[in-house]
């Protein structure tokens, strides 16, 4: 067909100004450009979205976060918790990470879930008591997550240029920020034989054998002995070896303390009693308010109380054979929070260690100045960290110190079931397993 034209025109004198081969040469480069373009162009975004992918998933849980995510989206997720409830309540852990989590899902949401404070998160667990405490939100851990999605749709856009799909391509950049690995949070031992309700009075003694503990008196009296170093406690008969010597009080070497009321019956008392001196009375708090735990050292005995039907907590510290004076409660820093009930006290070596249980969560906080300061919340136990331990109680909530081993362990209503067990030798700066 081409031949004919071209003879007309140039019977009439006239050419064409170009080839027709050109033309379809030039037709076809444009096709393969507007086939090409975007595929290359996805190309360059694949390369350029596997190294913001792992520096991403670096910058929020660490050295193995962009494997994980690729991989194992729940371990990674695991890890992120892991952050969140190690963090103190007013931190942003994931805040660095919140511009990379946006462009990698266009996600305002997500943005918005990765510059929250670890108090905002379900996950950081806190009594139902608290929740009305300080700016606790809804958001899930699950709201954090980034998913391979992008990469796997770039991957199929820039076929052929990029081939072997995008695993390979999730490569840190040089300078990319990487978190800390999240500290593991230590496995409980398995206990059994201490009572789950609450004393006031929770005397220990060592003997030849190991330790003795009485909780209680009166009529609720209870004694048990270990002989592993207070994981395990049998039942003791309350009138055996010596037990009025250090029973129905709490004992500190050669004091002790006691419980009691004033003579118009309006307000609790506490006795001091040394071994050269009178016993000495001091006013503790009106009588409405509860005692719910107590603990002494030789220097004095801290109180824990509540009103009746509330779960605000008062703390006071009366030192030996002196007034009471309130103990100023640690705050939940940057949240506008304060412990509340359920929480326990310990003295230690001086210290005066809290335990707070938080939903499954216990944090721990001492302090070595009567209350005037108090260290950083640590989590001492997580039940979510560890899905395989079994118990017949779930959480410890109990402190009990032996000597200058203080323990976190759950207690329960049978002395053949089962709980969680700690024990830390720093006043509760760090949690370890104990060794039978």
């Amino acid at each position: 067909m081409a031949a004919p034209i071209a003879e007309a025109a140039s019977e009439a004198g006239f050419r064409l100004p170009f080839r027709l081969r050109s033309l379809l040469l030039l037709a076809l480069m444009l096709a393969g450009g507007w086939w090409a373009y975007p595929r290359a162009s996805a190309a360059i975004s694949l390369h350029a979205s596997g190294n913001q992918f792992a520096d991403y998933a670096l910058c929020m849980v660490g050295p193995t976060g962009p494997s994980l995510l690729r991989d194992d989206p729940d371990s990674f997720l695991r890890l992120a918790r892991r952050r969140v409830v190690g963090a103190q309540p007013d931190d942003r852990p994931f805040q660095d990470c919140a511009s990379a989590a946006f462009e990698l899902t266009g996600s305002r949401n997500v943005e918005r879930a990765h510059t929250a404070m670890a108090w905002s998160f379900e996950e950081y667990g806190s009594s139902a008591d608290q929740r009305h405490q300080g700016p606790r939100g809804s958001i899930r851990i699950t709201d954090l997550l980034v998913t391979t999605d992008r990469l796997a749709d770039l991957a199929e856009a820039a076929w052929p240029f990029s081939r072997g799909g995008y695993t390979r391509l999730i490569k840190r950049s040089p300078n990319a920020h990487e978190a800390v690995h999240p500290a593991a949070i230590p496995s409980p031992g398995l206990g059994s034989g201490l009572p789950a309700w609450r004393a006031r009075y929770r005397a220990v003694q060592r003997t030849s054998r190991g330790w003795i503990a009485a909780f209680g008196n009166g009529a609720l009296l209870e004694v048990r002995e270990s002989g592993d170093g207070g994981l395990t406690w049998a039942p003791a008969p309350p009138g055996g070896r010596n037990i009025s010597d250090f029973a129905e009080r709490c004992p500190a070497g050669d004091r002790s303390y006691s419980f009691g009321l004033d003579e118009e019956g309006t307000h609790h008392t506490v006795t001091s009693v040394g071994p050269d001196s009178v016993p000495t009375v001091a006013e503790l708090a009106d009588s409405d308010l509860v005692v719910f735990a107590a603990a002494c050292d030789a220097a004095a005995l801290v109180a824990a109380l509540k009103p009746e039907a509330s779960a605000e907590v008062t703390l006071l510290r009366c030192p030996f054979q002196a007034s009471c004076v309130p103990m100023t409660m640690p705050t939940l820093s940057g949240v506008d929070a304060r412990p509340r009930y359920p929480l326990d006290v310990a003295r230690v070596s001086g210290a005066t260690v809290l335990a707070l249980n938080m939903g499954g969560i216990v944090r721990v906080t001492s302090s070595r100045d009567d209350g005037l300061t108090w260290t950083p919340l640590t989590v001492a136990f997580d039940r979510e960290a560890h899905p395989e331990f079994r118990a017949h109680v779930a959480v410890p909530r109990r402190l009990l110190a032996l000597g200058d081993h203080l323990f976190l362990y759950g207690g329960a209503p049978k002395t053949t079931e089962t709980y969680p067990v700690l024990v830390s030798d720093d006043q509760g700066a760090t949690w370890h397993t104990p060794q039978p």
